[in-house]
């Protein structure tokens, strides 16, 4: 319920809306002129019709002496009026201008007017300032004309007499200067409109410009973050194939070397779609790599002649033999390392990469495709990777290799007791007689020393010079030394009996298969994080566009990965494109 103060206010405010909106249903023009220029002059004809309309029927109500003239002006004005309203509003601004033009003249042939110059200055002064903004510039300039001409001829069809103060001279040439003045008026501002116009299509066309370059920077940008996004996606997807490239690779152990090698390459092809994959050993004389696994067709064509290239020679496997750096080929057809093999014809772009264990070069993996410009510098990461597996895989089968499969590492494989006291201690455990466990660290033991040294067992029945009764069996893995089992007895005549020291060599077999098995693992589960780490801070930065952005964010996720107190990036000139990448 409205308060009685309110009430008021509101009747006034809807009242004055409603006058509002009447009076612009009264001024607006036809719907159809669209151009801004007829637009205005058809409702400013409106307008000023409007009001004289009205001001003419009050001053015919007042009873005026001319009522004549107050009657023709009142119905030239509601013709106009009416035709302003129609898409023909040029005729109601003609009529309206020169009709109330003709007017002032006619009241002269008529004699109703006093004197000739109150009849052109009551009429033909206000009709030319109507019709300098109703008409266009030509038709105003022959209104001018006309108006200037029949007020200088007005004594000829006059039938006001000519009073001797009257000056006819004067009053045309004030009819001249106006109709100039405003016609200079109207030129002024057409040109200062067009001026405007201009501008503001200049201002519009460059309003488009930034628009169109807006859209295409977008546009642009868009096209960078989803090839980011898919680059990244990729990327992850790859590290997972290599991920479980690992897993496989790794659950494969217990077949025979020559069956896991090509199932490593039978697997890498099918996983990451590669046309050729190819694992070389080097010879125990380290001069040739020789081909040992392959998946294709022209590779096991090569190794039914026991393919081989020398270390260092010609080819991308040569040259990443001897240098133990990979190698990218972009493309083989302009690469000058590359060495053209018929048996593979459809190969494009090639990667080698060193299979090494420690700084030694104990192969090469060697992949293939049938597109160019197949793999770059992340690919290299991601397959290094692999060829690291591999490496470990080839390395732990050696000890064991009876048939002479590896042949390259023979060589110098076995450890001495220096290689095992030259790395770092380690602490052991001891069991005591009373079920306690603690942690111990290796003392003065001639006994595990002997053990070391010699990789045999030591057995010492009876207590000597204060030791104990003491069995002594080296942990061993294939052929390596990697710790020592020592049993001591209080009993001083003990003595250790077949039985006894087959049970502590059995154990310590087992035990030495699965230490092995858990370096793996724990090597495994090192670098499965180290790659979900680089996959969170690949996505972080490659989430952003702008250059500033992937930079701080770079250094952030790096320090909150590495938990470090600073981190540091500064850009660097970037070397000059070429068709191979070396990649160290």
């Amino acid at each position: 319920m409205s308060t009685p103060n309110s009430s008021p206010n509101s009747q006034i405010q809807s009242g004055a809306e409603a006058t509002n909106l009447l009076w612009n249903r009264l001024i607006a023009p036809h719907p159809t002129i669209n151009n801004a220029s007829d637009f205005r002059r058809a409702q400013l004809l409106l307008i000023l019709t409007s009001i004289l309309g009205v001001l003419f029927l009050s001053a015919i109500l007042y009873g005026p002496r001319s009522y004549g003239v107050f009657l023709a002006l009142a119905a030239v004005t509601l013709v106009s009026y009416v035709l302003g309203k129609t898409a023909y509003y040029r005729v109601g601004t003609y009529l309206f201008a020169y009709v109330f033009t003709a007017i002032g003249f006619i009241r002269i042939f008529q004699g109703d007017a006093e004197s000739i110059e109150s009849a052109i200055v009551s009429t033909v002064h206000v009709s030319l300032i109507f019709s300098s903004v109703l008409l266009s510039r030509r038709g105003f300039l022959w209104l001018v004309f006309f108006s200037t001409l029949a007020t200088f001829t007005a004594p000829l069809y006059s039938n006001i007499p000519v009073s001797a103060t009257e000056n006819i001279g004067r009053t045309g040439g004030i009819v001249l200067v106006i109709g100039a003045m405003l016609f200079g008026i109207n030129i002024f501002r057409e040109n200062l409109d067009r001026e405007q116009i201009r501008k503001l299509s200049n201002t519009n066309r460059e309003l488009e410009d930034i628009q169109t370059n807006l859209e295409n920077r977008i546009h642009v940008r868009t096209q960078e973050l989803e090839a980011a996004n898919h680059d990244i996606k990729e990327r992850a997807a790859r590290l997972q194939v290599i991920s479980s490239l690992s897993q496989d690779i790794s659950s494969s152990v217990q077949q025979k070397p020559k069956e896991l090698l090509s199932h490593i390459a039978q697997v890498i092809s099918k996983s990451l779609g590669y046309y050729h994959v190819g694992i070389f050993l080097l010879d125990e004389h380290t001069e040739y790599a020789v081909l040992r696994a392959s998946n294709s067709q022209g590779g096991q064509q090569m190794l039914a002649r026991r393919h081989q290239l020398k270390v260092g020679g010609a080819g991308i496997v040569g040259y990443v033999a001897q240098s133990g750096r990979p190698r990218i080929a972009l493309d083989t057809g302009t690469d000058a390392v590359f060495f053209n093999n018929p048996d593979l014809p459809e190969t494009r772009s090639e990667i080698a990469l060193p299979l090494k264990f420690g700084t030694s070069i104990i192969g090469v993996l060697d992949v293939q495709s049938t597109k160019s410009s197949a793999f770059n510098v992340e690919d290299a990461s991601t397959l290094s990777t692999l060829a690291n597996q591999i490496a470990i895989v080839i390395r732990n089968f050696e000890a064991s290799d009876e048939d002479g499969y590896f042949i390259s590492t023979k060589t110098g494989s076995k450890l001495t007791s220096a290689h095992l006291t030259g790395r770092k201690v380690h602490p052991g455990y001891l069991f005591s007689s009373d079920g306690t466990i603690s942690n111990t660290l290796p003392g003065e033991n001639a006994n595990v020393d002997k053990v070391i040294a010699s990789g045999e067992i030591v057995v010492m029945n009876q207590s000597s010079k204060g030791q104990s009764p003491t069995l002594a069996v080296p942990v061993r893995l294939r052929d390596r030394v990697i710790g020592v089992i020592n049993i001591e007895s209080s009993e001083g005549n003990r003595k250790w009996t077949e039985e006894e020291i087959a049970v502590v060599q059995a154990v310590s077999d087992r035990a030495a298969l699965a230490l092995e098995n858990a370096r793996l693992f724990e090597n495994a589960t090192r670098r499965a994080e180290q790659e979900e780490t680089i996959a969170h801070v690949t996505t972080q930065i490659g989430a952003s566009s702008d250059f500033n952005r992937i930079l701080q964010t770079t250094i952030q996720e790096l320090g909150q990965a590495l938990g470090v107190s600073r981190t540091f990036i500064q850009l660097a000139t970037p070397p000059e494109n070429s068709n191979e990448t070396t990649t160290e």
